[in-house]
């Protein structure tokens, strides 16, 4: 029997359900939501392959250290090391 291939891509905005919701637990419920319904694809034999973006958090980030280096005199965080702290 043929296996099944679901290909998931999970986009930053998928993780902000609104303009009310955009704080990190809030991210962290959303996508808490996203892995029950993908554990629910594997449970069913799926194989599942998984994509992210991180648009919104990057942003997040940068700004963040552009009002740091604003206010406080702090560095600013370059964009490439903003994308590598959202991915861990």
């Amino acid at each position: 029997m043929a296996r099944k291939l679901a290909v998931v891509a999970i986009g930053g905005n998928s993780l902000i359900k609104d303009k009310d919701h955009i704080t990190v637990p809030d991210q962290y419920r959303a996508a808490g939501e996203t892995c029950h319904h993908i554990a629910e694809m594997i449970a069913q034999g799926w194989d599942v392959a998984i994509g992210h973006g991180n648009g919104p958090q990057v942003g997040f980030i940068l700004r963040r250290s552009e009002i740091a280096a604003k206010v406080a005199g702090m560095h600013e965080v370059p964009l490439d090391s903003c994308g590598a702290d959202t991915q861990g």
